[in-house]
């Protein structure tokens, strides 16, 4: 029998929907019904939580590094590749430290790149 319409069905007109039996030409209705009923896709809730507790930087995101320092450490040692190693890029301190600062360039290079700001620990972060 049609859970609808209460009649017997025929071969035909079989249709299963949300587990109940219905006849096809109610078809229209049984959809209603199950939105009615709340049969409806799961609702999915995102939670997009700031674990950011630094409130002073305008939106940026700083190294717990000196900029000061490292500008010092780069012009008295930059060669041997001290502020490097100071910010945590070790791989690149070494080939400093062996290279004479990349044979210089790369020490002129850092000097301008930490004074400007655009010199980054070894997690991308800037310097302070």
């Amino acid at each position: 029998m049609c859970a609808y319409c209460g009649k017997p069905f025929c071969a035909d007109c079989l249709v299963e929907v949300n587990g109940r039996m219905y006849c096809k030409a109610d078809l229209g209705h049984v959809i209603d019904e199950a939105k009615a009923s709340g049969a409806h896709a799961p609702a999915i809730n995102i939670s997009n939580v700031n674990t950011n507790t630094n409130t002073n930087n305008m939106g940026m995101v700083y190294a717990h590094k000196s900029k000061i320092v490292a500008l010092i450490l780069c012009i008295f040692f930059g060669t041997l590749g001290i502020h490097r190693f100071y910010v945590g890029k070790i791989g690149t301190g070494i080939l400093w430290f062996i290279t004479l600062g990349f044979f210089g360039i790369g020490w002129l290079v850092d000097i301008i790149m930490i004074a400007v700001g655009a010199f980054s620990d070894n997690h991308g972060m800037k310097l302070q």
